[in-house]
């Protein structure tokens, strides 16, 4: 920043590098939201949801999201299956957020 206070060209580089990096989990959570999505929607009928109905996101996936993110739970799915995400949302449910 000069004496005027506008950026210099080299912080607004500076700038753009730390952008791309705060946008480098995008390649895998983008897939992630996508795969998971699935899941859950397979697994919201055990858990009294029906992912036809219009309230699905808000009621369901939604909060499932807010408590374990869609990254998270697409590792766990990669090492436990269906079964490990079904898990992970019986603790969403116990806490009493679904």
């Amino acid at each position: 920043m000069d004496n005027a206070g506008r950026l210099r060209q080299l912080a607004l580089r500076q700038l753009g590098n730390n952008l791309d990096l705060a946008n480098a989990g995008l390649t895998y959570s983008g897939p992630a939201v996508i795969a998971v999505n699935a899941v859950l929607a397979e697994l919201a009928p055990q858990f009294g949801f029906n992912p036809a109905d219009p309230n699905y996101l808000f009621s369901f996936r939604n909060p499932v999201f807010s408590f374990l993110t869609a990254e998270r739970l697409m590792i766990i799915y990669s090492e436990k299956g269906r079964e490990g995400v079904r898990a992970e949302v019986v603790k969403v449910r116990e806490a009493g957020a679904i």
